[in-house]
Parts: C-alpha cells; structure tokens; sequence
C-alpha cells in the first residue's frame, strides 16, 4: 500500500468527562468492524500535538470528537478543517494537552497536509463520569454509521 493512500481515523476526548470522550468511545466501536486495509485508527484521546505524528503521509484524517454545535444532543455535523476557526472556538479543552484548531493549525505546516475533516458530536454532559449520556449512548450507532459511511466515500474517491 502507498503511505500517501492511507486513511487514519482519530477519536479525541477525555472519557473522564462523559460525552467529552465521545470520540474515543467511537473508535472503540469502530474496531468491532472490518474496515478497508488503508484505514488505521487511533484514540487520540487527549493527546494535543502528539496527534500531527499520526497524520504524516496521509490522504485524509477523520477526527471524531464532541463539538458544540447548538443542536440537539447526539446530532452529528460533518466539517472540513477550514470550518473549525469558526466552529471550535466556543469548546474549550481545559483537561487537553493542546486544542484541535492548534494541532489542524500546526498540521496546514506539513510539506503534504492531509485532507481533515472533523465528525462533530453535539454532547448532552460534559461532567466527571465515565459513561455517556443516554443520549449520546442511543446515538451511537448513527455515529458509527457517519463514519463508516465517511470512510466508503473516500476509499471509493480516486486519489489524484
């Protein structure tokens, strides 16, 4: 397999703070499937600029992580990188090494930055627990099918 022809998936989030761990939970349900050889996923949980190493020579990165959308919670918004100035200044990562518009930021720096787009998951809780809300939880298979979905459309798009 060619490097560049990779797909790598990264759920971000604490799971100590309930829906914020949101995108890890998904990775963790992802792996339950077979997904296509070139697709690697990672629970990026917390982990800020360490999160850059995963995308070098890739084709496209996928994050997965709660975002404030102003929707109902467990509604999921699909987003390119450029959307995130506008989109993630209202979240704050006070429990993160860094915030994922600094890491997209320092990612736009690469010789050869992936294509990245973020799956937004609208959280109910954001509060010490380990468990997602009920409505997170019943959403998850809605989540899990975006994703999927996400990485059949660009496995199926030729790479240039």
């Amino acid at each position: 397999m060619n490097d560049y022809n990779k797909i790598v998936i990264i759920g971000i989030g604490n799971l100590l703070l309930m829906d914020e761990g949101i995108g890890v939970h998904t990775i963790n349900e992802l792996e339950k499937y077979d997904l296509p050889n070139n697709v690697e996923m990672y629970d990026g949980g917390t982990g800020g600029f360490k999160l850059i190493d995963l995308m070098h020579n890739t084709k496209k990165v996928i994050f997965i992580d709660a975002v404030e959308i102003d929707k109902a919670p467990g509604a999921i918004t699909v987003f390119k990188s450029k959307d995130v100035r506008s989109l993630y200044p209202k979240k704050k990562y006070s429990l993160h090494d860094t915030d994922l518009l600094e890491v997209i930021k320092m990612t736009e720096m690469l010789d050869n930055p992936p294509d990245i787009e973020i799956v937004g998951i609208q959280p109910k809780t954001i509060d010490y627990g380990t468990t997602l809300s009920k409505e997170l939880a019943d959403s998850m298979s809605n989540i899990v099918s975006t994703v999927r979905k996400r990485i059949e459309e660009v496995c199926s798009t030729p790479s240039v």
